[in-house]
């Protein structure tokens, strides 16, 4: 299956029919309607670079490729964005005007799928700007909250090129940045083109770009955010990640704990993202009350970062749910 990706709209001239919105509906001649028909050659680079249809309509094409099944040329399938606004779908009218448009360009009618690529709610990527290249409009994002290795020695790192229509806005939604308006230092949001490189470090292009204001960096200790001194611990009972399950109640590992949870002081976390599954999470029974810990550390809806006392104490649970439990949390070097 041949496919045409992101970055392919600047080769060659094409000379296509550009038809505006308004002209696209009328009733005009085509060499057949008939599907069985055989296609001009090269029909996917063709409509890929029709660069003046696309300008009309103020769209870009994401990807294309072709697909065997009912129809006897097979069906294509174009993925288009909207530029400037890439939150929103295209609606049915202006797919049926675009499709129009492609046909009459090309001159043949043939089966097209056309569907919009939506950047989602949430951000791909977070990090600080830790290098810009002004030539080749791109920058290097750290992101020392998602962490490689254990110890964080290794952040997670990223390229991420800006192009023409890349958007970028402040976090009050001023859209009145530019690449040249970046700088090192600044925290990033990003969305992209869901395509990646997989060089080291990775390469993406960006679609939105959100300058973000970091998060206050004053420690909160846990006992503050859980309200409960962490004294007189009953029992603790904790469901891992792989659906494990473990009931501590000696009196010693129920003194370590208390001591760890004690010495935790977290920072609100500038990577909000979402992540599914976690390491753990704990129910503790201290009198009559019950109090939740998790590993995503994400109280009163507000996630914090890890840290090494934090670390210390998931070590210190996975190192007693390993000693009760074969195989607990296979793939899970800690």
């Amino acid at each position: 299956m041949l496919v045409f990706a992101f970055g392919l709209s600047n080769i060659g001239n094409q000379g296509d029919v550009a038809v505006p919105p308004a002209e696209a509906e009328r009733v005009y001649e085509l060499p057949s309607s008939n599907l069985a028909t055989p296609l001009p050659e090269n029909l996917q680079e063709r409509m890929y670079l029709l660069e003046n249809v696309y300008k009309q309509f103020s769209v870009k094409p994401m990807s294309i490729y072709k697909s065997e099944g009912e129809y006897p040329n097979g069906a294509f399938h174009l993925q288009l964005i909207k530029l400037g606004n890439h939150r929103e779908e295209l609606s049915l009218q202006e797919k049926g005007q675009i499709k129009e448009a492609i046909y009459k360009a090309v001159g043949s009618r043939f089966s097209l799928d056309i569907t919009t690529l939506v950047i989602p709610k949430e951000e791909e990527l977070v990090g600080y700007i830790s290098e810009l290249d002004k030539k080749d409009r791109k920058i290097l994002l750290v992101n020392s909250e998602a962490c490689l290795d254990k110890e964080c020695k290794e952040p997670e790192k990223f390229w991420v090129s800006l192009e023409e229509y890349t958007v970028i806005v402040t976090n009050n939604n001023i859209a009145s940045n530019k690449f040249e308006d970046l700088k090192q230092g600044d925290l990033l949001h990003v969305w992209t083109t869901q395509a990646v490189l997989l060089s080291s470090p990775p390469q993406y292009t960006a679609l939105d770009i959100e300058v973000i204001e970091p998060e206050d960096e004053s420690p909160v200790a846990l006992s503050t955010l859980m309200k409960t001194d962490f004294n007189g611990i009953k029992q603790i009972d904790v469901r891992f990640g792989d659906g494990n399950k473990l009931a501590i109640t000696d009196t010693k590992s129920l003194e370590e704990i208390s001591f760890k949870l004690k010495r935790i002081e977290l920072v609100r976390a500038n990577d909000k993202r979402t992540f599914y599954g976690s390491l753990f999470g704990m129910e503790l029974t201290i009198g009559d009350n019950k109090f939740h810990y998790g590993t995503s550390l994400s109280f009163d809806n507000i996630k914090y970062k890890q840290n090494s006392v934090t670390t210390e104490l998931n070590d210190y649970i996975v190192a007693l749910g390993r000693a009760s439990i074969p195989n607990l949390l296979p793939g899970i070097q800690r």
